[in-house]
């Protein structure tokens, strides 16, 4: 995600020409295992702060047919990579963002979002998939230059986007209409159960060395993901929209009782020890009683194979804190 105002905005979408295939896919809702032992069990009070790193949360159970091409395809949109695979085009891909889980043998070619160029053109691709967020500009062009097709699939900032990025996809890698959709439908969360509370959860981007702290909003993503775990996203409560600067004022107000990070974010502000000097931070009921979630960067807002498992552990650290 990028470090300033995130917008909902829907890319311009191309394909390829060569023949759609049509394969057979079988899949689950569920992971295809649960996610490694977070630090609670069902019943049992949290230990705080609680970290969600990406092996902690299994994919999606979700296998299709290979299909058959000869298409070499570096996925540099956003959690793209585990999808195409998904779709049947793992066998085509040569490159990936680092927002995939890595394939072994598949070089990761970018740097937050930003493309290495000479890495990108030494896998000599003829399909690029891009979405909004990857760059530089001249980067992408000297892609296009060197002839492969460069197809900008739309990003997505609410779970209910997931099935239009997933045909997006499908249709750049030659997927049939039929196991997009399946694979659309086996990525969809259910809504949560009924809970007597919900806590107040606010999401915090975070870059120390820049002096970044930004308070989230709605349609930031993560206010989807919060709702979708039962949580009530405080900057979108208080009526934020995007990001805005974290100021204390603002975050007194919303009186989160959870504070919700990327574990890198966190890190670059010295943990938690430097999260509660933020404006207002040691002022909330977060940061007074450290309730904090650290989110692998790679997982939390790429709306990928591994979101339906981290709302899931979210659902159930959310519903500790309405037992403490």
């Amino acid at each position: 995600m990028a470090a300033t105002i995130a917008t909902v905005s829907a890319c311009g979408l191309s394909s390829m020409n060569s023949p759609r295939s049509e394969p057979t896919a079988t899949s689950s809702a569920s992971p295809s295992s649960g996610p490694s032992r977070l630090p609670l069990n069902s019943g049992e009070r949290t230990s705080w702060p609680v970290t969600i790193g990406v092996q902690q949360l299994a994919p999606i159970d979700f296998v299709s047919d290979p299909i058959d091409g000869d298409q070499r395809i570096l996925a540099l949109a956003a959690g793209s990579a585990e999808l195409v695979d998904m779709l049947g085009a793992g066998g085509q891909l040569v490159g990936q963002d680092e927002t995939s889980e890595r394939r072994t043998g598949v070089p990761v070619v970018t740097l937050g979002h930003q493309i290495d160029i000479e890495k990108a053109l030494e896998v000599d691709p003829t399909l690029v998939l891009v979405d909004e967020l990857i760059g530089p500009p001249e980067a992408i062009d000297a892609l296009k230059q060197s002839g492969a097709d460069v197809v900008s699939v739309p990003p997505v900032w609410n779970l209910a986007d997931v099935p239009q990025r997933v045909a997006a996809l499908a249709d750049s890698v030659g997927a049939s209409d039929a196991v997009a959709a399946q694979l659309g439908s086996a990525l969809a969360v259910s809504d949560p159960a009924p809970a007597s509370t919900s806590p107040r959860v606010a999401f915090l981007y975070l870059r120390g060395p820049s002096a970044v702290y930004l308070l989230g909003g709605s349609d930031t993503g993560a206010d989807a993901l919060i709702k979708a775990a039962g949580g009530i996203d405080v900057g979108s409560d208080i009526g934020l929209k995007g990001f805005v600067p974290l100021t204390a004022e603002a975050l007194i107000e919303a009186d989160p009782d959870i504070v919700l990070v990327m574990t890198e974010g966190l890190a670059s502000v010295g943990g938690v020890d430097g999260l509660v000097k933020l404006p207002g931070v040691a002022q909330t009921d977060a940061g007074a009683q450290g309730r904090v979630i650290a989110v692998d960067d790679r997982v939390l807002l790429s709306f990928g194979a591994r979101t339906p498992s981290l709302v899931a552990s979210l659902r159930e650290i959310f519903g500790s804190v309405e037992r403490e």
